[in-house]
């Protein structure tokens, strides 16, 4: 099993992705790093992440909460979000988080790729029996995108549509009001932090369906917000595909759909 260093912020500022002899996790030296199936990882850490992915045959496939069997869990019933279908990776643990963090806020955009990659190898299950009109990463704040420098959806967005051949809405399509950041507020405060924080710049064609690009769900506030004002434009179907998303810290013991909500599996 491979040993993921503490000093990886080091590594990824001086070096990371650009040093492609070594893994940027464990910099053990790799040969020919980017023809693997986990570009930039040694074998040894490509299997070790293996262990974030997502159990997804056992999360609601709209919130991604755990329930057993994979069926749309109480609150989706009740209240059901203005996207399709959601899809998480991987868990937003150590060292998935940490990399995701040097992406965000250390700018060190060779860490897209790999990460990217991770997607990949994880992928939503309905990506073979959906057809996406158009992607669309998660839009910045014109003020949040100067004082990034980039957009960090958006760099994960362009490396999977080069790889699965997507169409992307140009940038401007979608205008995103500067808010308080979502990452800094409670669950009840994201809802109303977030509305109406979304604008309609160009054209949306009518009923073609767009696949979000996120980084990070927790609540799926941003994700339905964006969704319901797509819609609203005339878009049809809306699917989400995430990076990462929290591990829920009490779902060790599944509950049954009956045991917890007295309805059946609607999704198998």
């Amino acid at each position: 099993m491979a040993v993921f260093s503490m000093d990886v912020f080091s590594w990824w500022r001086n070096a990371g992705w650009r040093n492609k002899s070594r893994c940027v996790l464990c910099h053990a030296l790799v040969s020919a790093c980017e023809t693997r199936p986990y570009g930039g990882f040694c074998d040894g850490c490509a299997a070790d992440l293996e262990e974030f992915f997502t159990d997804a045959a056992n999360s609601c496939p709209l919130c991604f909460r755990p329930i057993q069997g994979g069926a749309v869990c109480g609150g989706c019933q009740k209240k059901p979000p203005a996207f399709e279908r959601m899809w998480a990776s991987l868990y937003y643990e150590p060292p998935v988080s940490s990399m995701i963090r040097a992406l965000k806020h250390l700018a060190d955009l060779g860490m897209s790729r790999p990460l990217a990659e991770l997607m990949r190898r994880h992928a939503p299950d309905w990506l073979e029996t959906e057809h996406f009109d158009f992607v669309l990463p998660v839009p910045l704040s014109k003020e949040r995108r100067l004082h990034r420098g980039f957009n960090q959806s958006e760099e994960l967005a362009d490396i999977l549509s080069e790889h699965y051949g997507w169409t992307l809405l140009p940038r401007r399509t979608v205008f995103r009001r500067h808010r308080e950041p979502q990452s800094t507020l409670k669950s009840a405060d994201r809802v109303r932090n977030i509305k109406n924080a979304f604008e309609i710049n160009g054209h949306i064609s009518k009923n073609c369906n767009i696949l979000l690009i996120d980084d990070v769900f927790t609540t799926g506030s941003t994700l339905n917000e964006l969704a319901q004002t797509l819609k609203k434009s005339g878009a049809g179907k809306i699917f989400c595909w995430s990076l990462a998303r929290p591990p829920m810290k009490n779902s060790l013991k599944f509950l049954t759909p009956t045991e917890h909500f007295g309805i059946m599996p609607l999704y198998k």
